[in-house]
């Protein structure tokens, strides 16, 4: 009989052990991300120009963030913040020529170290391959860490590999085969980053087509004077109007290039004969179209300039339905296998982008739309579909927020603040009420920097915002309610002087806090 219980109690042990080995019911993390997504170009968010109903379903189905910043606007910056959860001081990350240190924290080793399977997929643009921060990793390779849009290098442990096709469903189905392939014993965390809509956009080919005869609507701000600003402000190098050729798809026609093949362009060199015929049977309509206006003396002055940015949005959002397009595969494998109700999706952005305002399109600024990033979640019983969070969250969130999920401490040290507090919407609820940014790419009055714009950095609360162009010892102020599109800059206006002082004493301190 001890025997018999003995025997009974092993196996109600080894039933136990083994049950909760292969149950670890943490929720799996799925972390989308993509560059230079502008919010006016996803749905969900207010004044869409277009439609993204696969990224307006996460939105739906969770939370969309309305204000969502990054800490510096600038790719390699921004991720490094997303992955350390803190500012670019902090994680010696503070332009894209910094070289990453992967021996410090980033949230996906802890997470990894605590029983997740971890990847990271696509585009990884730090200076340093990843070590160990994932367990498993594949990057776009080349161009400096931008890899191409066709048929691009990747990067892994074992080497490189050239994959044809386009790199945006590349990268998709990269992903969903790690997801396949993964130990589903295990909670996972996957990173899908994505290349698009980064310069220079080439959208896959069956979205090359169509907008042709669409005029999208063109900004309040695009003829921005700057007039209340400082001259650097409109000599910056990011004008539309100045664009042209590749930046715009502007190229030869196929029947020009075939007579002279040394004038094709580098972007139709890495495309295969099939690609390139499609290329041109979409782009050299449009060409050709382009050469006669420009002939009859139709595309001068500020019809030039608005000609230009129809063809830049349209060449954007044509990448956009790519996206979305993939982000729609990735949701319904999700429901496919039985994965939806316990994962954490996650989408966003490195940064926003300037889509024709203030006749823009680039980044860096702390100007709001290249200041604010996309974010959407959808996490079944955590966060009610429908949500709309206001308050002020930034990119160094999103380590905190993971860690969390996972069942893990947060670290005292992190700047970031988890998201969870804000999903359950209670009106006591303390958070902060201001951020930092700050840009560190810019040169000195001598000598510009990248793009010609100065170095500057900020604070911005829910009313105000402060920003400092400190080596020019110049500062801008906006008041946000009754200036959004921050055309108006008031820091000599007397009025305000008692908020700007308060702003500035704010900027010193949190400067301080943020700076290790």
């Amino acid at each position: 009989m001890t025997r018999l219980i003995k025997f009974k109690g092993f196996i109600l042990v080894a039933f136990l052990l083994s049950n909760t080995l292969k149950s670890d019911i943490r929720p799996n993390i799925l972390f989308l991300f993509s560059d230079d997504h502008a919010l006016r170009t996803i749905g969900a968010y207010p004044g869409s120009i277009n439609s993204t109903p696969n990224l307006d379903r996460i939105a739906q189905q969770g939370a969309i963030f309305t204000n969502s910043f990054n800490v510096n606007s600038i790719c390699c910056p921004s991720r490094a913040a997303i992955l350390t959860g803190k500012h670019s001081r902090a994680n010696g990350v503070i332009g894209n020529s910094s070289k990453w240190n992967g021996k410090q924290w980033v949230y996906s080793r802890e997470i990894g170290k605590s029983g997740y399977q971890t990847g990271l997929i696509g585009k990884w643009h730090l200076k340093g391959n990843p070590t160990d921060e994932f367990q498993s990793w594949e990057i776009l390779s080349g161009k400096g860490g931008q890899g191409s849009y066709f048929n691009p290098t990747f990067l892994s442990s074992k080497g490189e590999t050239k994959v044809i096709g386009h790199s945006t469903k590349i990268i998709t189905d990269k992903a969903l085969e790690w997801l396949k392939k993964r130990d589903d014993a295990k909670p996972f965390l996957l990173c899908a980053q994505y290349k698009v809509p980064h310069i220079h956009r080439l959208p896959p080919i069956k979205h090359m087509y169509g907008y042709d005869e669409v005029e999208f609507p063109v900004p309040d701000t695009f003829f921005d004077n700057f007039s209340t600003r400082s001259s650097f402000v409109s000599e910056t190098w990011m004008a539309l109007k100045g664009m042209k050729g590749h930046v715009l798809n502007v190229a030869p026609t196929k029947e020009e290039i075939d007579k002279n093949p040394k004038i094709r362009p580098l972007f139709l060199n890495e495309m295969t004969p099939k690609q390139q015929k499609a290329w041109h049977l979409a782009y050299d309509p449009r060409n050709l179209k382009y050469r006669q206006l420009l002939q009859d003396g139709k595309l001068e002055g500020k019809a030039k300039t608005l000609y230009i940015y129809q063809r830049f949005i349209k060449d954007y959002i044509r990448c956009i339905d790519g996206l979305d397009d993939q982000i729609g595969r990735i949701l319904k494998f999700l429901d496919d296998n039985d994965l939806a109700k316990n994962t954490l999706l996650i989408y966003s952005s490195d940064q926003g982008f300037f889509t024709g305002e203030h006749g823009w399109a680039e980044k860096r600024w702390m100007y709001e739309e290249s200041f604010k990033s996309p974010l959407l979640m959808r996490w079944p019983n955590t966060i009610k579909p429908g949500t709309e969070i206001t308050e002020l969250v930034q990119n160094i969130d999103l380590a905190p927020t993971f860690l969390k999920a996972a069942g893990l401490s947060v670290p005292e040290n992190l700047h970031g603040l988890p998201l969870q507090p804000l999903f359950l919407k209670k009106s006591n609820q303390s958070w902060r009420k201001d951020i930092l940014y700050q840009y560190f790419d810019g040169g000195t009055p001598q000598k510009r920097g990248p793009y010609n714009m100065p170095r500057h950095e900020g604070i911005r609360d829910e009313k105000y915002k402060l920003i400092s162009f400190y080596e020019f010892n110049q500062w801008e102020f906006y008041d946000l309610e009754k200036d959004p599109n921050e055309l108006s800059n008031l820091i000599n206006d007397k009025k305000m002087n008692n908020e700007i002082f308060r702003m500035k004493k704010r900027l010193k301190i949190l400067k301080n806090k943020f700076s290790q």
